[in-house]
């Protein structure tokens, strides 16, 4: 399945989503680089990357690596973040 396309408001508005779930702060340079999936993705991981996932997190990567039938998105998850894990959640938000 493709990607859709965002206009300005639904960048912002992803930008905010993602702040919440992954608990940071985006800046705008950062926002504005975010063009595609995996740049969204480089952006995150170098965020986060001493960081563990917040509930909210924990719990919407047990959703998916149950739908996605991927158990390895859930483990580790009292850890640091994996890139898997951040692109597994950044793909649920943009499909």
């Amino acid at each position: 399945m493709p990607f859709r396309t965002m206009d300005s408001l639904d960048s912002v508005e992803m930008v905010m989503v993602f702040e919440e779930v992954f608990d940071t702060q985006i800046t705008d340079d950062e926002a504005e680089r975010c063009g595609s999936p995996s740049e969204i993705v480089d952006i995150l991981e170098r965020r986060l990357s001493n960081e563990r996932p917040n509930m909210q997190a924990v719990a919407l990567l047990r959703k998916i690596a149950k739908e996605q039938a991927q158990p390895e998105l859930a483990e580790g998850l009292e850890g640091t973040w994996r890139r898997e894990q951040i692109a597994a959640i950044v793909r649920k938000f943009l499909r």
